[in-house]
C-alpha cells in the first residue's frame, strides 16, 4: 500500500510514544509498503542519522510540518504541547493534501499520539483515515482513590468527566466519525465511542519488539527476593500502591528489596511514605534511566510490580516480559491484559480500596516468593508471552486488516483542509464490525 503515517511523536531511541512513531513506519517500509511520514521537527537530526546509518530505512519519505511562529528546538518538546499539538495536526494537513495530490495512498493512518483525546483531521482527505491503537478511556475505580492527594482526587474526576463526554468534543469527534477504522489498546476506550464508532472499531495493542529484544527464562535464584518499579512517577501509575504492598510483604519476606526508577511529581511524597513505613534501605530510588541501564536492572531483579490505575498499554510490561521477568499488576488498563495467565499475576481491584489491593499484592507476592520453582515457571510464561509482542507480527496483522477495511470504503471527494467545516464530514461506516486482535 502506499501509506500516509500520521507520527506527530516518532524519534529512534526515545521510548514511549516516540518509539512507536519510529517502529510502526520503519516496519511497514521493511515490509514492503510505500511509506509517507509527518512528523514533528524534534527529533529530525535523529531521524535523519537513523536512516542515513541504516541502508535498510532508504525509501522512507519524512515530511516534517512546522507552525512558522512557533519553532521547535531540537530535542526539546514544547512547553505547551497539546496547544502545539492541536495546531501542528492543522499544518500536517496543509502537508498531507499536497502530497495527497502528487501520490494518491491508499490509507492515511493517525498514529502518534495514540490517544483518544488527540485530534486528527486527515480524514478530509478524500482516502481511508485509519485511527490508533489509541487509549485514555481507562480510568481508576472509585474506591483506589482513596490513595491520591486532593489535587489528585481534582484531576481524575475532570478526567473521568472528560472521558464521558469525549464523543461530543466536536475536535476529537470530527476525526473518530470520518475514520475507515478505529483501533483501540483496551475495551475501556472502546465503551467511550458511540455505537456507529464501536462498529468500526477494534482491539489492538501498539506494543511491539524486536525479535533481538527477547531474552530467555530464568533459571532458580536464592538470593534475597528483588522487586523493580519503573516508570514515570505519577500519583495514577501506583507507586503509593507498591511502596505499601512491599511493606507488608517485609513483614513476612524481611530481606526483599525494592528498587523505583523514575522521575516526576510525586518523588518527594513517595520518599515521605517510605519513611513512614519504615522501610529504611530496602527502597532504593533510582532517577530515570536509558532503556539499555533499564535492561541490565531487569536481569537483576526477580519481579516487576507495576500497579498502574489506568494505563492504556504498558510498554515497560512488555519489555520486563521480553527479559523473562514475571510481572504483577492490577487488572486494570493495558497491563491487566497484557500479563496473561502464566506470566504473572493480575490481582483483582473489584471493590477493594488501596489497603485492600496492596494487601492482595503483597499476599500475592509472598506466596510466589515462598515456592521458588513458580517463579521459574512465571519466566518461562514471560518469554512466550512477549513473543505474542513481535513488532514484526504486529505491524503485518496490523496493516492487514487496514488492507480489507480499505477496500471497503468508497473513496470521498477531498475537502478543503484549511475550512473549519472538514471536521463534520464523514466516510460510510464499514457494513460489519471489524474483528478482535490481542
Amino acid at each position: 500500500m502506499k501509506l500516509l503515517i500520521s507520527a506527530y511523536a516518532c524519534g529512534p531511541n526515545v521510548g514511549s510514544e516516540h518509539s512507536v512513531g519510529w517502529n510502526w513506519a520503519t516496519e511497514a517500509h521493511r515490509q514492503g509498503h510505500q511509506v509517507w511520514v509527518l512528523a514533528a521537527s524534534v527529533h529530525r537530526a535523529a531521524i535523519e542519522k537513523a536512516c542515513h546509518d541504516d541502508p535498510s530505512l532508504a525509501g522512507i519519505h519524512w515530511t516534517f510540518p512546522e507552525i512558522g511562529w512557533w519553532r521547535l528546538q531540537p530535542k526539546v518538546e514544547p512547553v505547551w504541547e497539546r496547544t502545539y499539538n492541536l495546531l501542528w495536526q492543522r499544518a500536517a494537513v496543509r502537508h498531507a493534501a499536497r502530497l495527497q495530490s502528487q501520490v494518491g495512498f491508499d490509507a492515511v493512518h493517525h498514529l502518534t499520539w495514540g490517544g483518544i483525546r488527540a485530534p486528527t483531521f486527515l480524514g478530509s482527505l478524500g482516502v481511508p483515515l485509519i485511527i490508533g491503537p489509541i487509549g485514555g478511556g481507562e480510568t481508576c475505580p472509585a474506591p483506589l482513590r482513596d490513595g491520591f492527594g486532593l489535587r489528585s482526587k481534582i484531576t481524575e474526576w475532570v478526567r473521568s468527566a472528560s472521558n464521558a463526554t469525549i464523543t461530543l468534543n466536536p475536535v476529537v469527534r470530527g476525526g473518530l466519525t470520518k475514520a475507515a477504522a478505529i483501533f483501540v489498546k483496551t475495551p475501556d476506550t472502546r465503551r467511550l465511542l458511540t455505537g456507529a464508532m464501536q462498529r468500526k472499531a477494534v482491539t489492538f495493542f501498539e506494543l511491539g519488539l524486536h525479535a533481538t529484544q527477547i531474552g530467555t527464562p530464568r533459571a532458580l535464584r536464592r538470593s534475597p527476593p528483588r522487586l523493580l518499579f519503573a516508570g514515570r512517577l505519577l500519583y495514577w501509575k501506583g507507586a503509593h500502591i507498591a511502596l505499601r504492598a512491599f511493606a507488608a510483604l517485609r513483614q513476612s519476606v524481611p530481606d526483599a528489596q525494592l528498587t523505583i526508577v523514575g522521575k516526576g511529581p510525586e518523588r518527594d511524597r513517595l520518599k515521605a511514605d517510605a519513611q513512614a513505613l519504615r522501610l529504611g534501605d530496602s527502597v532504593t530510588f533510582v532517577p530515570w534511566l536509558p532503556q539499555q541501564e533499564l535492561f541490565g536492572l531487569y536481569a537483576s531483579h526477580d519481579l516487576f510490580v507495576f500497579p498502574s490505575l489506568h494505563d492504556s498499554s504498558g510498554t515497560v510490561v512488555v519489555e520486563a516480559l521480553s527479559r523473562g521477568m514475571p510481572v504483577i499488576c492490577l487488572d486494570l488498563g493495558g497491563p491487566g491484559q497484557i500479563v496473561a495467565a502464566g506470566s504473572g499475576i493480575a490481582v483483582a481491584t473489584a471493590g477493594r480500596d488501596t489497603d485492600a489491593v496492596a494487601a492482595a499484592m503483597a499476599s500475592e507476592m509472598a506466596q510466589l516468593f515462598a515456592a521458588p520453582e513458580r517463579l521459574v515457571a512465571l519466566s518461562e510464561g514471560a518469554i512466550a508471552r512477549a513473543r505474542d509482542f513481535l513488532l514484526s507480527d504486529r505491524v503485518a496483522q496490523f496493516y492487514g486488516m487496514v488492507e480489507q477495511q480499505v477496500r471497503r470504503v468508497p473513496r470521498a471527494e477531498p475537502q478543503r483542509p484549511d475550512r473549519q467545516a472538514d471536521l463534520g464530514a464523514t466516510l460510510r461506516p464499514p457494513p460489519a464490525s471489524l474483528p478482535e486482535a490481542g
